[in-house]
């Protein structure tokens, strides 16, 4: 089977005690800060970011509540019934980020946190090309994470434990080279404080240049 739709698979499955796992204050201050400064660097009022990989819609109430609009994509339905449970007015879409459903240009940032690494490396210049697609000249994207070396399924993954999903590991150099090639500029990176998600974990933010 598919290792993506394995994953989504175990995410359906998991989708309400995971999220509220993931909705505790000391997560979401961090992810906040971060999604704080996706809009700085976009320094555009009511800025449209796509919250690709959206899960329970956390991170999509983040963005409003902090002068952006958003439009979040997932491709577990459970999620994103989680998401709409969780925030009804929000725009929730069930997506590829593979193959985006968007006109070109569209978004002035995106905003991937915990999703891309979901992505088998074979497919994820297909993720990236899309990203430069739908974003805008000047726009942001902003991602997280794990840090390391090879990617596989995984039984017992630190985030949440029992819960087969596949994980891509990278290191910041690798991430950088694979933007860089579609016209992406880092701006900014930093890792969280392993105590937050148990996990070695990166954020980048990169400018679409051209």
């Amino acid at each position: 089977m598919d290792v993506v739709r394995q994953t989504i698979q175990t995410y359906d499955k998991i989708a309400s005690d995971y999220c509220n796992k993931t909705r505790q204050s000391r997560f979401l201050e961090w992810e906040e800060n971060y999604i704080k400064r996706l809009l700085f660097f976009l320094s555009k009022p009511q800025s449209l970011i796509l919250d690709a990989g959206c899960g329970d819609g956390r991170h999509t109430i983040l963005i409003e509540k902090n002068g952006g609009r958003a439009i979040g994509i997932d491709l577990s339905e459970n999620m994103l019934k989680e998401a709409k449970s969780l925030y009804p007015d929000g725009d929730f879409r069930k997506m590829d980020m593979r193959k985006l459903l968007f006109d070109s240009d569209s978004f002035d940032g995106i905003w991937a946190s915990g999703s891309i690494y979901h992505v088998p490396k074979s497919d994820m210049r297909k993720v990236i090309k899309e990203f430069r697609r739908v974003s805008r000249v000047g726009g942001i994207v902003a991602l997280s994470f794990k840090l390391g070396i090879g990617e596989g399924m995984e039984a017992n993954p630190k985030s949440y434990s029992g819960s087969p999903r596949y994980f891509a590991y990278y290191i910041r150099g690798e991430m950088k080279e694979l933007f860089g090639r579609f016209g992406f500029d880092e701006l900014e990176s930093c890792t969280y404080p392993e105590e937050i998600f148990g996990d070695n974990n990166q954020q980048m933010w990169f400018r679409r240049s051209v």
